[in-house]
């Protein structure tokens, strides 16, 4: 088993907190590999040493925060039976990450980022919904995208917003929001008796 290098960590770790400390003050392309190393103590040499640009810095910032978040979804599927369980997951690890949420979802930040974290459920949630709503799989593609660009939009919303509301109140706005836009979709054949099972959509 490799050893771990605790240089190598502390040095990543003084460059990932730099660059968030200065995307509070501007966007991504305005941030010099020369400000970054300067404001975390670390020559130019050092820097390329792990990283090609200041975008693979935030990139593995990225990864890093939505491989934790997939760990833990992983480890909670057996009890994730809904799509508000799903939420409330997530929402509780951005609140847990909240001075790097701010910045990445600031108007300085990557604004495609928690998108990127809602699509890996596209394939289960259009396969679904086609079987439980009937609906052909372009319709379902297209109920998933409305519902996930909402989704989206609300959290940011709520993360610029200081994290004001609980988690449980935005949970519920999301999953009434996701009921109706069911609705929206469902054949008039179809009965509607408090919608389809939420449980089953990205199972």
């Amino acid at each position: 088993m490799a050893r771990v290098d605790v240089r190598i960590i502390k040095t990543k770790e003084r460059l990932k907190r730099a660059l968030l400390d200065l995307l509070s003050e501007r966007g991504l392309d305005e941030i010099s590999i020369s400000e970054v190393c300067d404001k975390a103590g670390v020559n130019r040499n050092t820097f390329y040493s792990h990283y090609l640009s200041v975008k693979e810095l935030l990139e593995e910032i990225e990864a890093q925060f939505l491989e934790d978040l997939m760990g833990a979804i992983n480890i909670s599927a057996d009890s994730i039976r809904s799509v508000s369980g799903l939420l409330s997951l997530i929402l509780g690890k951005v609140r847990d990450n909240s001075d790097m949420c701010t910045l990445i979802f600031s108007e300085h930040g990557d604004r495609t980022f928690l998108r990127s974290i809602l699509l890996f459920a596209l394939p289960n949630a259009v396969a679904n919904w086609a079987d439980m709503l009937l609906l052909d799989e372009k319709d379902a593609r297209t109920l998933f995208f409305f519902i996930s660009g909402g989704a989206v939009s609300v959290i940011e919303e709520w993360v610029r917003d200081g994290f004001a509301e609980s988690d449980a109140q935005i949970v519920r706005k999301l999953d009434s929001m996701i009921m109706h836009a069911q609705q929206a979709f469902i054949k008039p054949r179809q009965e509607y008796v408090g919608g389809p099972m939420m449980g089953s959509m990205l199972q």
